[in-house]
Formats: C-alpha cells, sequence, structure tokens
C-alpha cells in the first residue's frame, strides 16, 4: 500500500470518522480506522459496531491496499503536521510510514483483515431529505430523549410517517415529550410503521447534515437507516421495540392559555433556577390576569422570584415545573412569542412556540 494525500482533506476527513470510536473498547481493533486505497480513491471507517461512518477523498494511489491505525493517535499525529502532501507506505513488517516534509512516523498497525465487515454503502435506495427540515427534528427532539439504560426503547427518537407526506420525529424520558412535524422528504419512503434512532446515531446524522448541501439521502433496510451525503456515509444500527404510545400524555384540553416573550421568560428562569434544588431543578409559576411569578426555594440556599407580563385572563393558577426541562425546550424554540397552555395543577403543560404549531412541547408538573 502505497499512496500520497494532502495533509488539510485528511485532516478534515479523520475528525469526522473518529468521533464514531468509542474512547474505551473491549475490542481492540475498534480503536482503530480502516483506511483502503484503490484506485484513485481513499476510503476511511469506523465504527463501534451501532454506528458506522465512512469518508471517500480523491487520493494519489501507487500501490492499492488497506491498513488500520489508532483512530487518536493517526488524528493526534496530522493535526501536528505542516501544510503539506502526506505520503503514507506500508512496510513488510505491518507498520506504516507517514512521511510529511521533514516529518516521518512509523506506526504499529493492526491487520485490516480483523477489521469487521461494513455494509456497501452505494448498493442503497437512497431517497432525498430536506436537510433544513431534518435538522430542525433533531435539534427540537434529542434533547429529550431517555439516558435511562433500564428504559431502551426511549434511548431514541421515533421517527414515523404521518398522512399528506408529513414525518414525525418524538422523543421523552417520561417526563417531558417533544414532537416535531415536517415535510422532509422529496419522495416518500414506504415505510410501514414507525423505527427508533438511537441518541449517538442521531448525534452523528446531525453532524453529517451540518456540511454544506439542501438535501442528504436517507435509506431504510432492515434495521438500519444508511445516509449518505457529498462523499460521506453513516450507517445506524436501529433500536428493536416498540416505541409507546406517546399520544395518550397529551392532554386533549387546555382551557388556560399565556402567551409570553420568549426572550424574557428565559431570562427570567435561567435567574430563579440558580436557587432551585439541585436534584428537583423545581420552580414554581403563579399564573394571574396580566401577570406571571416564577419562584424557587432552597433550605440551604435561599429563595428567588421573578414577575414578568403575560398575555392571561384566566382564573389564576399555581403550577411546578423542572425548570431544566423548560430551558432545555427554550433553547431549541426561536420564536419570539410562545403560548403556555394548562388545564389545572396536575395535568402536563403544552408549550408551542407561536407561529411553530408544527413543534410541540409537553411536559409534565412537579407537586412544590
Amino acid at each position: 500500500m502505497n499512496f500520497t494525500i494532502h495533509r488539510n482533506p485528511l485532516l478534515e476527513a479523520l475528525q469526522k470518522v473518529q468521533s464514531v470510536v468509542e474512547k474505551r473498547n473491549t475490542i481492540q481493533i475498534l480503536g482503530n480506522i480502516l483506511c483502503v486505497a484503490k484506485g484513485n480513491e481513499l476510503s476511511l471507517c469506523a465504527t463501534d459496531l451501532e454506528v458506522g461512518v465512512k469518508v471517500v477523498l480523491p487520493v494519489e494511489t501507487k500501490q492499492d491496499g488497506k491498513i488500520t491505525l489508532s483512530a487518536k493517535h493517526f488524528l493526534d499525529i496530522v493535526k501536528e503536521l505542516p501544510d503539506k502532501p502526506l505520503h503514507i507506505t506500508r512496510k513488510d513488517n505491518s507498520w506504516i510510514e507517514l512521511v510529511c516534509g521533514k516529518s516521518r512516523f512509523n506506526i504499529v498497525s493492526l491487520s485490516a483483515d480483523e477489521y469487521p465487515a461494513l455494509p456497501a454503502f452505494e448498493d442503497k435506495s437512497y431517497f432525498e431529505a430536506r436537510v433544513e427540515a431534518l435538522a430542525e427534528m433533531i435539534d427540537r427532539t434529542q434533547f429529550a430523549v431517555s439516558t435511562d439504560a433500564t428504559r431502551y426503547h426511549l434511548n431514541g427518537v421515533f421517527f414515523e410517517p404521518l398522512e399528506n407526506g408529513i414525518m414525525r420525529m418524538t422523543a421523552t424520558d417520561g417526563h417531558r415529550l417533544s414532537f416535531v412535524d415536517s415535510e422532509v422528504f422529496m419522495k416518500m419512503p414506504e415505510l410501514k410503521r414507525g423505527i427508533i434512532i438511537p441518541k449517538k446515531g442521531l448525534s452523528e446524522l446531525r453532524k453529517l447534515i451540518a456540511e454544506s448541501g439542501s438535501s442528504v439521502g436517507l435509506a431504510f433496510e432492515r434495521g438500519y437507516l444508511f445516509a449518505k451525503l457529498n462523499g460521506s456515509y453513516l450507517f445506524i444500527r436501529l433500536i428493536d421495540g416498540e416505541y409507546p404510545d406517546y399520544r395518550l400524555v397529551i392532554p386533549k384540553s387546555t382551557e388556560r392559555t399565556a402567551r409570553m416573550d420568549h426572550d424574557v421568560v428565559s431570562s427570567a428562569l435561567k435567574r430563579v433556577s440558580l436557587l432551585a434544588h439541585e436534584k428537583s431543578r423545581g420552580v414554581k409559576l403563579s399564573i394571574q390576569s396580566g401577570t406571571m411569578m416564577i419562584s424557587s426555594s432552597n433550605p440551604d440556599m435561599g429563595e428567588a422570584r421573578d414577575e414578568i407580563d403575560v398575555d392571561y385572563s384566566g382564573e389564576a393558577i399555581e403550577i411546578g415545573f423542572n425548570s431544566k426541562y423548560l430551558l432545555e425546550c427554550l433553547a431549541v424554540m426561536k420564536t419570539e412569542k410562545l403560548e403556555f397552555h394548562f388545564k389545572d395543577r396536575l395535568s402536563p403543560g403544552i408549550l408551542r412556540g407561536v407561529g411553530a404549531q408544527n413543534h410541540t412541547y409537553v411536559i409534565m408538573p412537579m407537586r412544590i
């Protein structure tokens, strides 16, 4: 194996693939990146068996071949190299020589034959998906994914088809629920039922679509989701299980609605939550005609309160929420005005952005 590649595109590609590699691997080879030089192409691959990335780059190949190199060491070395062509050669003893300008490295490698087989990305039936719509769906749901390992089927987002070419992405951890409806696909794939995309795979998909491009190709095949964009490929092993019927927790009716300024309520919540109890993060919202009082109390630290103007004319209500759950949702809602819908102090609240009815956030109340 012998090829030449410029340092900058190689560094960019290594940064893409190394994020998949787990820092602590029980299988040593999974800590490595697979490099395959064939013709005038170099493919860099990394996987943890649940998620895999492949990036294809143009190179000058003198001899085809494949090697594996430590993801961490390979990236660290390339980061420090000068901005010049890099020559990589496999020696007889399976060591790898890297030469860039006057810098020379000899690195130990593991046999590429030990690397797990990756799927053939090119032969899938990809459906074009709008990058902007998909990115918005991920940003507005992934923060609500459960991290409880005992509730494995909630450790991802539920991606399902609705009517009229609309897709829905849903995430819940049992305390809050966030779902977004959007027209993602230019041509709808034949998805008979929804799929559960794990959080790590979703994060890698979000990184992939952060690249330039108006559309990304998505393919669905036997428990996997595949994606391709600009010479980069991704596969995600889907979570096998039934997603709970989240519609049961959405209140059928909410008699009270308060309208408020996004930045004002966000700032007030941040201030008041500074003295909220460290575990519960609980704050109390006291809403009456024209105003909302936000308060918190902690026996060890003290108490805080802040009052803001709201558009509300219903009966007075007091209701408690986890401030962290409220602030995480507000961070991804970009509208200037918000609508908070309530039924009573024991029922879930519904938060929506005015003019952005496709995103719904349901949050369970707390006893405070």
